[in-house]
This record gives structure tokens, C-alpha cells and sequence, in this order.
């Protein structure tokens, strides 16, 4: 194939940049390699040096690590660039995917709203990508490879040289001449996506010379699919939702079986789950359990339950005990598990309904008198609230003089008025969940 010419990859990396918007500081992933010294070299170009990070992970895998960081810290220098480099260290099981791990945990923590990140990632690393997937029995999403710009935690990741081949990125590179460092475990075919780059993939293009290229075309195919599955979930999805973290089955039957199981892998990734098939099996059995039962299904430290019509999911969590005065409470933001507000618009000092009142958590065979009511069970009013039973022992009770006088969230009592004043305030409670969190990615 032959070189790109200097203007026509100036002009692709500056393209990429203007599709992102609203960034204040970049960060370039320098590993040292051919590829990453490229995208050094854009960048050093094309922004500003002020607002440029050059990022070395340092993975200490090789005994050539330390030289490689001194390398990566002397090109940015002869740049004018900030450089930072983090050592970090290894989890047990696949070293390359722990060493993703690793370098992604790195990123994660240096992104906010206004940072891109920028990696060297290119054609060829697509197209491995791609097969690489393929091979492991990936779905359309899986396939769909590497996206050229994507959400990375607050911020937002970059690849803008995956259009380009690694043997274009080379030939401008050796003509601008650039140094770069070589990685001997690049050959180490005993990885697997080495064996890719090194057997496979030469021996696919003796025979199919444009391989690379169609596995680009075929990624960026199923990206689009992808793209239309996610538009059709999202749509699924706001039908389905009774809260961001709760799912109604009732909703979620109308859809046909392949739109079920597409909104609810959509709804588990945004709180960052990726369900095998048997996973998903597991979710379509609960939703078809018993409606009197309560299965669930425990996914590491997160767990989905099912309560009357509705899928629930929620962090693990220990059941606390409430033993607190309210209005230290309400001045501190002591969550035990959730969050306690009083609204209010009555603009006076609350402070003569407050004092007193303490919080402790439910007792066997409380009741109460809510204001209107007659009196009810503390079990009676979760259960007519909807309240799920994994959440009730974590629920605060407002407790004065030894009697109930409000369950935030559900009801304030009688005991708590003034005759026929009622305290000028609502107690609010919201039990912990789940936030979404950001896309995981690849490489």
C-alpha cells in the first residue's frame, strides 16, 4: 500500500478534531510504540501545547519498561508538552485483559466534561478487533469493533487514526522521521490477538489481499446495526421504565421476544453489565416467575430482583441501623443507603417541629396513625406503597417520645400535629440505586 502523503494525514487528524466539541485539554496515550508516536506527532502540530497531556502507562511487564517511559518522557519534551506517566500493577488471570484493565482505570481517573482523550488505535487493530470478536461468538455489538469516538467516563475518547492502516502510519512516519520503541511481546504469538496480527491475518491477505480493509467495511456495518438496535432499546425502554433503575414487566411483555432481550441488555449496560445469553435466560425466567415469588439474580456486586411486576436493579448492600436525631441527619446528609430530604415551603424556622424527633430503623409489629387514616401496620404501609422487601429494613422511621411520627417517603402521623396543624414540611426518602455509568470499550 502506499505512503499517505504529510497534508492528506494532517488533514484526516484534523478532521477527527473537529467532530469533537467543548474540550479544554487533551490527553495523548503514548505507550512509545510506532503508532502512538504518529498521534504525538499530530498533536504536537495541531494544538495547542497548553492544553496537551502526554500519558504513559507503565504496565512493568518488560525489563525495557523503565527505558520505554524515559523515551516517551524525552519526546514530549522535545515537544513542549506536559508529560505524566503511572505505574500500575497487574490483576491475576489474562494479561492482556488485565492490562487493559489497568491502563483504562488510568484514563477513567483523568477524565472530566471537558477532556478527550486520544489514542493511536488504526486500521489494522480494527480489523483484529473484528476477528478477534468473531471468534469468541460476539454479537452485533461485539462485532461492531472500535468506535472512532465514544463516551470515557465524564469525558470522551478519540481514535483518530482508525481509518488509516499501520503500514500508511509507518511510511509517514519514517518519512518525518519520527523514533519509536518495539515491543518484543508484540511477537509473542501465545497471546492471542499476536497469533491474529502475526499468523492469521498475513495468511487471509495472501489469499484475500484487501482483508483488512473488508473487516473495516463489515465493523462499520454492524456499528450502524448496533446504532439501530440501541435507537430501537431506548424506545422500548422509556415505554418499560418505572424509575431509572426499575423495569416494568407488564410493559416489557408487549414487546416481541427479540425486543425483549434487546432492552434489557441495553438496561443492564447502563449500569455498566454486559448479561451472557445465559444471564439474559435468567432475567426472561424472572420475568415469567410466579407473582407471588421474588427470585433474583446476583451479578458480582449488583444484583437484579423481581417484585410484583417489576425488575429492580440495585447495588449490594448491608442492612444498617437507624439510631440518629433527624435534625443531625438532615444537617449532615447521613445516607445509610439512600437519601432523606425535607421539603418544604413554608420559609419559617421548622426547628420546633424537628426537635425530638429521632430516627431508628422498623421493629416487629410497629404501627402507626397516619394523618387521615386509621392505623396501619408499618408492614401494611410498605406493602401498599410498593416498598420491596430488601428495602424496608433499611428504611428510616421518625420516631418522638417513643411514638411513630413519620415513615418518610410514605406518611407523616397524626402524633405529629399540633392540633389541627400539620408540620409544614414533606420527609422524603429515596432508597440507594444504581447510577448509569459509561460504555465499556475495547483495547
Amino acid at each position: 500500500m502506499s505512503g499517505v502523503s504529510v497534508d492528506d494525514l494532517s488533514q484526516r487528524f484534523q478532521r477527527q478534531l473537529t467532530k469533537v466539541s467543548g474540550i479544554q485539554r487533551w490527553i495523548i496515550a503514548l505507550s512509545g510504540g510506532l503508532d502512538s508516536m504518529v498521534l504525538l506527532e499530530l498533536a504536537a502540530r495541531f494544538l495547542p501545547a497548553k492544553q496537551v497531556t502526554v500519558l504513559h502507562v507503565n504496565h512493568q511487564l518488560q525489563s525495557e519498561a523503565g527505558e520505554w517511559q524515559l523515551f516517551c518522557a524525552q519526546q514530549a519534551e522535545q515537544r513542549g508538552l506536559t508529560f505524566r506517566a503511572e505505574k500500575v500493577q497487574l490483576e491475576g488471570g489474562s494479561v492482556e485483559t488485565a492490562a487493559r484493565n489497568a491502563r483504562y482505570s488510568v484514563f477513567e481517573d483523568k477524565m472530566s466534561s471537558d477532556v478527550c482523550l486520544m489514542m493511536a488505535h488504526h486500521a489494522d487493530d480494527q480489523a483484529e478487533t473484528l476477528l478477534f470478536r468473531l471468534l469468541r461468538g460476539a454479537g452485533v455489538r461485539g462485532m461492531a469493533a472500535m468506535a472512532v469516538q465514544r463516551k470515557l467516563n465524564n469525558g470522551k475518547l478519540l481514535r483518530p487514526l482508525l481509518g488509516c492502516s499501520r503500514s500508511e502510519l509507518k511510511s509517514w512516519a519514517i518519512r518525518e522521521g519520527l523514533s519509536w520503541v518495539e515491543d518484543p511481546s508484540n511477537s509473542d504469538t501465545q497471546y492471542d490477538r499476536n497469533y491474529l496480527r502475526q499468523q492469521v491475518l498475513p495468511l487471509l491477505a495472501k489469499r484475500w489481499p484487501r482483508v483488512n480493509e473488508r473487516l473495516n467495511a463489515t465493523a462499520c456495518h454492524l456499528a450502524d446495526a448496533e446504532a439501530l438496535l440501541e435507537e430501537l432499546a431506548q424506545a422500548d425502554l422509556e415505554a418499560c421504565l418505572a424509575s431509572a433503575n426499575t423495569l416494568s414487566l407488564t410493559e416489557l411483555k408487549l414487546l416481541s421476544g427479540r425486543r425483549q432481550v434487546n432492552a434489557l441488555r441495553y438496561w443492564s449496560r447502563q449500569f455498566g453489565l454486559m448479561l451472557s445469553e445465559g444471564q439474559v435466560d435468567s432475567l426472561r425466567v424472572m420475568a415469567e416467575a410466579a407473582a407471588d415469588s421474588q427470585p433474583e439474580l446476583l451479578l458480582g456486586d449488583t444484583v437484579i430482583r423481581r417484585y410484583r411486576s417489576k425488575l429492580y436493579i440495585d447495588p449490594v448492600t448491608e442492612s444498617l441501623r437507624w439510631q440518629e436525631c433527624l435534625i443531625d441527619v438532615l444537617a449532615s446528609g447521613l445516607s445509610h443507603g439512600g437519601v432523606l430530604t425535607l421539603k418544604s415551603d413554608a420559609g419559617k424556622d421548622l426547628d420546633s417541629w424537628l426537635m425530638g424527633v429521632d430516627i431508628r430503623s422498623r421493629q416487629e409489629g410497629d404501627k402507626c396513625h397516619p394523618l387521615g387514616r386509621p392505623g396501619k401496620s408499618l408492614k401494611h404501609l410498605f406493602q401498599e406503597a410498593g416498598v420491596p422487601p430488601w428495602q424496608r429494613d433499611n428504611w428510616p422511621v421518625c420516631i418522638r417520645a417513643g411514638e411513630i411520627v413519620a415513615i418518610p417517603g410514605i406518611c407523616i402521623c397524626q402524633s405529629w400535629c399540633d392540633g389541627e396543624n400539620k408540620p409544614p414540611f414533606w420527609l422524603d426518602w429515596q432508597p440507594s440505586a444504581l447510577f448509569a455509568v459509561g460504555d465499556s470499550g475495547t483495547l
